[in-house]
């Protein structure tokens, strides 16, 4: 009679921890746990089609920050000699002194506009913010309109504090580079400005590489996110995803750009050495990595806004989304949660916890080679509660 009790009790902690793990807080550990599988599995996933463009230290020694819009210029030109599909610019593009711009820097950006009309999609970065008497919302605004399901989860905006000069922003499309506080694990896809969802950054980026308009684009919180038919990206309620950090990109230096570009202007049709060929059909992304931007921290190290995005850029394009398991599959779990209760009721108590530590570690060891060969991060909260729960009742016997 009393096997039956605890094989019932357990069944039910596991029909309960199932459901729980499925809504905050638990669904949190989940995510960080997916994370945590993305990060230290062995594996070696192909590298994406993606190149960043990174604006080091010794970089700003030759052209100090912040830049001009003419050092831009000389960057994007550069980049634009070895054709990129899609030119996204992290750092955002915005030059005021007080009311007005000095002229020989209207100049600057005028030529810079020039030089951005030659990219064939470009993106460029702004932000969202909060203020007590909100501007009016720029006509080119990007809104999502395909949109269902609970919206509350999604962070509110009311304002554009930092965007693009005006004169650029008509060059190209416009992504939100907001960020939340803490260790970055998930990067957002969605923000709601005025009730109306618009993309991210890392979005609008991704929806120019898989060429899908915003009315192509469907988003359902706490479910997924559809670019067409191209990529159905996995999404919590707050419109993040998964980001995983053991993509391999390709990191080219502005100065080795700009050298690159010299040598195949000097000599046309000669193949040009180094990595600024990987260029060619690519996402080239733009953005700072020197000291001082690396003020984010994520897969356990201090990195720029520019390198996170990358990275999620590089989840989205190789589709390395990390996968919950079916309901059926957590079926499974429960029942050997059964079984280790019921071969645990016939050991001593400290028989049962080096039995429940080693079936643990086992499990640990199997969501690494899991998770290394097909990117289904197997639950946590479900094993780990049942584990737990059995050791109790052993010990409460």
């Amino acid at each position: 009679m009393r096997s039956r009790l605890t094989l019932s009790l357990v069944l039910l902690a596991g029909l309960v921890l199932m459901r729980e793990s499925r809504i905050e807080p638990l669904v949190s550990v989940e995510n960080g746990f997916a994370s945590w599988l993305s990060t230290n599995a062995r594996r070696q996933p192909p590298g994406a089609p993606l190149v960043l463009l990174e604006i080091t230290d010794d970089d700003l020694r030759a052209a100090p920050w912040p830049w001009s819009p003419f050092d831009y210029s000389l960057a994007v030109n550069a980049a634009m000699a070895f054709g990129p599909s899609v030119l996204a610019v992290e750092p955002l593009l915005s030059w005021e002194e007080g009311e007005q711009v000095k002229k020989a820097e209207a100049d600057q950006i005028s030529l810079l506009h020039h030089q951005l009309l030659r990219v064939p999609k470009l993106l460029l970065g702004a932000e969202l913010g909060v203020a007590e008497t909100p501007p009016p919302a720029p006509e080119e605004l990007p809104v999502l309109t395909r949109v269902s399901g609970h919206l509350g989860n999604l962070p509110e905006f009311n304002a554009i504090t930092r965007q693009p000069a005006e004169q650029l922003r008509l060059a190209g499309a416009v992504g939100f580079e907001n960020l939340p506080e803490g260790p970055l694990r998930r990067a957002p896809l969605v923000f709601r400005h005025c009730g109306r969802v618009v993309p991210s950054f890392v979005l609008q980026a991704a929806m120019l590489w898989y060429g899908v308009a915003p009315d192509e684009v469907t988003v359902v919180p706490g479910s997924y996110i559809a670019l067409g038919n191209s990529l159905r990206i996995p999404i919590d309620a707050h419109g993040t995803f998964a980001v995983d950090f053991g993509v391999p990109i390709t990191r080219l230096t502005v100065s080795d750009l700009l050298l690159s570009a010299e040598r195949a202007g000097a000599e046309p049709g000669e193949p040009v050495a180094g990595l600024a060929p990987r260029l060619k059909g690519s996402l080239a992304l733009l953005a700072r990595t020197d000291a001082a931007s690396r003020t984010l921290e994520f897969a356990g190290r201090h990195g720029s806004r520019g390198e996170f995005f990358a990275r999620a850029l590089a989840t989205l394009q190789q589709q390395a989304l990390a996968r919950r398991l079916p309901v059926y599959a957590e079926a499974a779990i429960i029942a050997a949660g059964l079984a280790l209760a019921w071969f645990g009721a016939r050991k001593t108590k400290l028989g049962a916890a080096a039995l429940v530590a080693a079936c643990v570690s086992v499990y640990l060891l199997a969501a690494l080679g899991v998770f290394s060969t097909t990117t289904v991060a197997l639950p946590l909260v479900l094993p780990l509660g049942l584990a737990t729960f059995v050791l109790l009742l052993r010990w409460l016997d």
